[in-house]
């Protein structure tokens, strides 16, 4: 299942949540200008080909985000299709996001 959060929640999850993965589905030139701290970057072009890596993640709950929210839909609905159950897609991205960024 999908949840779409916005910037408070993700914020939330990020602190209170010890096993999340955060996926950056942006362009790697985008994902080195500025990032969430701790996420990972596969493109949403390469998501479909690099699923192997992301495994031990079906059951764990995964924040995606992208630039403004488009993309990391695009991300959320492949992954669910592939069976992961526990996704949260940060609205707006990380143009809306107001944590830390690296």
């Amino acid at each position: 299942m999908i949840k779409s959060i916005n910037n408070i929640s993700a914020l939330k999850l990020i602190n209170e949540v010890d096993n999340l993965l955060i996926l950056d589905v942006r362009r790697f030139s985008e994902f080195k200008s500025g990032k969430i701290p701790n996420s990972i970057n596969i493109p949403v072009d390469d998501l479909e080909f690099e699923l192997d890596e992301l495994n031990e993640f079906k059951e764990k709950p995964i924040l995606v985000y992208c630039k403004s929210g488009i993309r990391s839909t695009v991300a959320c609905t492949l992954l669910e299709e592939e069976g992961f159950s526990n996704l949260y897609n940060l609205r707006g991205g990380i143009l809306d996001y107001t944590g830390n960024i690296e």
